[in-house]
């Protein structure tokens, strides 16, 4: 080695010890921030979780009786300096010689002001594939589902346990297996770009690009990870470890990262907007923005002897904001703004951390305080939202369906610029797409047939499930209504509603009403239905007719969906039937619903009126056209009739089967089965 590489060697070290003691100091600032706002069951698995994974002992929870379990943690005992409720027992003092984990972080919100009573624990379990591969690892995936299950089951804390190939990750991969809950199979440079932002050290050998110096290369990086962090060692394990360095993600990772979110975002709409933003400034600077890693890691280097944490949440909405400002209409700034606030407070769904805990953290206040004054919000504006707890069930629909427009339109404009500027790299009609691309775009709505998602699972989830529907004597307009906790659901049929604070949906029919109901996961065994002001429908056959529903309509899981089919217009699967729903006592077909399902999980409602047509013959003949024309290839098999008119309307449904076998001939099959949600 000349006396120049050694020099240089020998300055590098420093750089890195340096820039180790500022991460170390953030790191430990960090942690107090987590200790400051989290649960006590959430601070009990936190402290707890690195003591399961470095022991197996029957004694302690995630013990699984298996000779050939493997476990330990690489720098356990230094854990142990930090960590609180650490039990005592016989393992205390146990000596685990070849531990299996190299390294273990958090990712995600912990130790941020992003970190709410919802939050949970999202570890990344590192670990080198000649240490921990075929059987053994198998068993330690056992292992780490027994002690998620513990955390779930007994504090209501879900920690999430992602085992980490680091081979892979030095290059840039991140394996299939995790399943739906990342982004890890569509997007892994730009989910490593979150780690690397977020990364909240745990224990074990420290990730060499956290104290990587900013002003070297990437290449140069990867001939110093060979020897300060090689993959495999022996006696004394390395101080560092590489878990890859943070490039820029190729255009089709930025639209599949783009899809992902979109999809993502059903579940929470405030986050996701938040996290989309960042690809649109992206996509829409040509790439030339930094990374939201590189500005975090920044801060903490030139500042190493702070003792308030660098919080990442901070930076990224500051950095969202500020080009929101910029590129977005003052409209969807404002959402924006307001996504930031109501995830801050961790109020996006009801009983709030605002609500709950009676005060907002002061690390909290803070930065609300500081995003009031640059943003010209009064204090009564804050106050709004900290109440949205208290808001109407029909302020809280708006808002999320804006948010949801806004981030459906922000995918849109992502994807647009995307295939527009790179035709030969960008393919929006991948294979392992199109289950993203096709949900998208039943989101957004646009056809009156759809039966609509509530904006957020983090709305579905808050509702009392106690409805009434209630129908409009003058319009015949139905509406569900959802009952505030403090009412209870009556035995009799209410007459008095007449506030629409709390009406959750409204249709003109009540089978597509229903069907929201079922399309949102609402009805269950806990759902408590009634009907009010309506003189022919009852509970009993409202119920009947839900039952027929979710019998017919089973929750979509929607990484099995037929990617051959997916693109299907027509029905997929049962399509169900209902004569005079609103009018059962009649026995004359006067109107018929049809619930059906696309090839891409959506649930449609079409309906007919039948009061113009005099002969029987000519309705059936209508029906038939409708059906077809609406479901497209749906076959005369699918056709289910609603079983509580079997008795009376069995004759009809066979006349209607036989007038839809008149537009199932192959001519018209043909021409209608090659329809896809792009003709609509």
């Amino acid at each position: 080695m000349s006396d120049d590489q050694t020099l240089h060697n020998e300055a590098l070290t420093k750089i890195l010890d340096s820039n180790l003691e500022a991460q170390t100091r953030n790191n430990q600032a960090r942690y107090r921030d987590l200790r400051s706002m989290a649960t006590p069951g959430f601070l009990y698995v936190f402290d707890l979780a690195p003591t399961l994974l470095h022991f197996n002992h029957p004694d302690l929870p995630g013990f699984l009786d298996h000779p050939d379990v493997r476990h330990g943690l690489v720098g356990y005992d230094d854990w142990l300096d930090y960590a609180e409720n650490i039990p005592v027992g016989p393992w205390t003092n146990a000596s685990i010689s070849e531990p299996v984990i190299e390294c273990l972080v958090l990712i995600g919100s912990s130790g941020s002001v992003g970190h709410t009573h919802r939050s949970d624990l999202d570890y990344w379990v590192c670990y080198s594939p000649d240490r921990l591969s075929g059987r053994a690892l198998a068993l330690f995936k056992e292992k780490l589902q027994l002690v998620s299950a513990w955390a779930l089951r007994e504090f209501g804390t879900e920690a999430n346990f992602y085992l980490v190939n680091l081979a892979d990750l030095a290059q840039g991969r991140i394996e299939h297996s995790w399943g739906e809950e990342t982004d890890g199979e569509v997007a892994p440079l730009l989910l490593m770009e979150e780690l690397y932002r977020t990364i909240l050290f745990v224990a074990g050998r420290i990730p060499l690009w956290c104290v990587w110096p900013p002003d070297l290369s990437e290449n140069e990086y990867r001939l110093q990870a060979l020897t300060l962090a090689p993959l495999n060692w022996n006696q004394t394990p390395p101080k560092y470890v590489d878990m890859g360095f943070p490039a820029r993600p190729y255009p089709q990772e930025y639209l599949a990262a783009a899809m992902w979110l979109a999809y993502k975002s059903e579940a929470d709409p405030f986050k996701g907007i938040l996290k989309l933003v960042p690809i649109l400034e992206a996509v829409e600077t040509d790439f030339q923005s930094p990374l939201l890693c590189d500005l975090v890691k920044s801060e903490i280097i030139n500042n190493p002897f702070s003792m308030t944490a660098v919080d990442p949440y901070i930076i990224t909405i500051d950095r969202v904001i500020s080009y929101g400002s910029q590129n977005l209409s003052p409209e969807h700034l404002e959402l924006l703004r307001t996504a930031a606030v109501l995830k801050v407070l961790g109020l996006t769904g009801r009983s709030g951390e605002a609500v709950r805990t009676g005060v907002i953290s002061p690390s909290k206040l803070s930065v609300l305080t500081k995003w009031l004054k640059e943003w010209g919000w009064t204090p009564d504006r804050l106050a709004h939202m900290a109440s949205y707890d208290q808001w109407t069930e029909r302020e809280r629909l708006r808002l999320g369906n804006d948010i949801l427009m806004m981030l459906l339109g922000v995918y849109m404009r992502i994807s647009s610029d995307l295939i527009t500027r790179f035709p030969g790299q960008v393919n929006a009609q991948d294979e392992e797409l199109a289950p993203f691309a096709a949900r998208i775009l039943g989101r957004q709505r646009g056809l009156e047939a759809t039966v609509e998602l509530l904006p957020s699972d983090l709305h579905r989830l808050s509702l009392s499930r106690r409805m009434v529907f209630q129908q409009d004597v003058l319009t015949g307009q139905w509406a569900i209504y959802n009952l505030p906790p403090s009412v209870s659901l009556p035995d009799e049929p209410l007459t008095d509603l007449h506030e629409d604070s709390d009406v959750i949906f409204e249709s003109e029919r009540v089978a597509k009403a229903a069907a929201w109901l079922v399309r949102n996961e609402l009805y269950g065994d806990d759902l408590q239905v009634c009907v009010s002001d309506s003189f022919e429908l009852t509970t009993p056959m409202l119920k009947a007719y839900l039952k027929a529903l979710n019998d017919n309509f089973p929750p979509v899981e929607f990484y099995n969906l037929d990617t051959d089919t997916i693109w299907q217009v027509g029905a997929k699967g049962s399509v169900l039937i209902a004569f005079n729903l609103e009018d059962p006592t009649e026995t004359k077909i006067r109107t018929m619903d049809v619930i059906f399902r696309t090839g891409w999980g959506e649930m449609r409602h079409q309906w007919r009126d039948l009061a113009g047509f005099m002969a029987e013959a000519d309705k059936y003949l209508e029906l038939g056209t409708m059906l077809f024309e609406a479901c497209g290839t749906l076959t005369i098999e699918s056709l289910v009739l609603h079983p509580a008119q079997m008795e009376t309307f069995n004759r009809a449904f066979v006349n209607l089967k036989s007038a839809l076998m008149a537009h199932l001939r192959p001519r018209h099959q043909t021409k209608h089965s090659n329809k896809s949600l792009i003709d609509l």
